[in-house]
């Protein structure tokens, strides 16, 4: 079992306290509670930033106008994520924000990284990994910096003087913290949702076959309604049905795109698209005949159905169900409360000689113990306690065919240590791509994660961005 070191110095912004005490709807949250602190409040998807281009016009723009430059020198600019989209105007309110952040047609290879501005991590973390002329996109937590400012920077891996990229960002929802809602007046419309994932991954839509209707490919402009609420795995695997009930507000997952006839964009959203229009904002960018995954964390409307629409050509898609969004938790309680680190936090990457230097073999899993990283998680050298997950962004670095004259293509799951691998994926690969996506995972009792490689020999990396607390 390999051992994630841990976390220097990992302050968290949930304000420090006494123990939390139950506090009735309609009364003062209590100054010692954490009232609404690390819960989720989700948003239509809004469009809150676009440098523009051509045909898209800029939305909130900041200098340098227009496409954003990359190098070698990782140039940097800022952009205000409050007020915007319906997150609140107020740092004393906002903890962190949901964002899908989208890199279009860049002009290198390269990555992308996001904090809260004047909080850069301590190395450097990456968001997005990106070949030129490539879009793609990635869910983030990301916190605010003390300007209310969230850095971007990007890194192009060549000289070219010119190289510039168009960025995009689509907010789904933002965390309270534990001072919004504690004035007199303070009722249970203060209260957020809490994330509660699920015991293992499960799938519950995969239109490659007919386990689950439908089991055809997504034509253009299709709006497919998945009911969510109630959902069984496709499966045999005997994974947990999804909760349901009108407390069940969101849900949390994982959604590939798998092989599109065109370069298109698929939208997860509550509301159905009415035919003939285009949604405003986008969760994944796949190319033709790309197999690409991305997790959202989407509303779902007041039946528990999720709406999922794709743009251009035929493309199959598959749903895997991390957790939900459930209402109504007391507020003596820490289940499944967000907690943001101040900045992302490189947990471990498999190609240092500190995790090993030794990739993922096919068919393979191993372990990872975050019971040190745990620990150290902190809030004003306090720790925060009982754990059950993380939000993290997974990247795949490198993959080496198994034979030589064999080309490959791979997945990634990650699931609870010392459990059954689950018929899901958090990402998709082939040979010589960087691939990330953001995964919510959740512990075992022993705090530890296991990984599953399926094919060719894989070096992989997890930069954690925020924490699941349990009670």
């Amino acid at each position: 079992m390999l051992a994630v070191g841990a976390l220097a110095a990992a302050f968290v912004v949930l304000p420090a306290g006494q123990a939390p005490s139950a506090t009735a709807a309609g009364t003062p949250c209590t100054l010692g509670g954490l009232c609404a602190g690390g819960e989720y409040h989700p948003l239509s998807p809004t469009r809150i930033f676009d440098t523009g281009d051509a045909v898209n016009d800029p939305i909130n723009d900041v200098a340098p106008l227009g496409r954003k430059p990359l190098g070698l020198a990782k140039p940097t600019f800022d952009i205000g994520v409050l007020g915007l989209g319906g997150v609140p105007q107020s740092s004393s309110d906002v903890l962190a924000v949901v964002v899908n952040i989208t890199i279009d047609q860049p002009g290198l290879s390269g990555w992308l990284g996001a904090y809260p501005s004047g909080v850069a991590p301590a190395q450097d973390t990456s968001l997005l990994n990106f070949r030129s002329m490539q879009t793609t996109s990635n869910l983030a937590v990301v916190r605010a910096g003390a300007n209310g400012k969230l850095t971007v920077k990007l890194f192009g891996n060549g000289a070219v003087g010119a190289a510039k990229a168009r960025v995009i960002v689509d907010v789904f929802g933002w965390i309270s913290t534990s001072t919004y809602g504690t004035a007199s007046d303070f009722t249970s419309e203060y209260r957020g949702a809490r994330l509660v994932p699920l015991a293992v991954p499960t799938r519950i839509l995969d239109t490659r076959n007919g386990d689950a209707a439908p089991d055809t490919p997504l034509g253009a402009g299709t709006d497919l309604p998945l009911t969510v609420w109630g959902a069984t795995p496709i499966d045999s695997s005997g994974a947990d049905a999804v909760p349901t009930g009108s407390n069940v507000v969101g849900v949390v997952a994982n959604i590939t795109a798998v092989a599109p006839t065109r370069a298109t964009f698929i939208t997860a959203q509550p509301d159905a698209i009415p035919v003939g229009t285009s949604p405003a904002t986008s969760n994944l960018n796949p190319a033709a005949g790309q197999v690409k995954a991305n997790l959202v964390v989407v509303p779902l409307d007041a039946n528990g159905v999720l709406h999922l629409y794709n743009h251009a050509g035929s493309v199959n898609v598959v749903v895997d169900v991390i957790g939900v969004l459930m209402l109504g938790a007391d507020e003596a309680t820490r289940k499944g409360r967000i907690v943001p680190l101040t900045s992302p936090f490189r947990a471990f990457d498999t190609r240092e000689p500190a995790f090993g230097n030794v990739p993922l073999g096919p068919g393979q899993a191993e372990n990872w113990s975050f019971a040190n990283f745990a620990s150290s998680v902190t809030i004003n050298s306090t720790s925060v306690g009982n754990q059950l997950g993380l939000l993290g962004n997974l990247t795949v670095a490198t993959m080496m065919r198994q034979y030589p004259t064999v080309p490959a293509s791979s997945y990634l799951t990650m699931y609870p240590g010392g459990g059954t691998l689950p018929l899901a994926s958090n990402l998709n690969f082939g040979e010589a791509e960087a691939i990330p996506n953001m995964v919510m995972a959740r512990y075992d009792a022993s705090q530890v994660l296991q990984v599953f490689n399926f094919r060719g020999y894989t070096h992989y990396l997890l930069d954690v961005s925020a924490v699941i607390l349990d009670d």
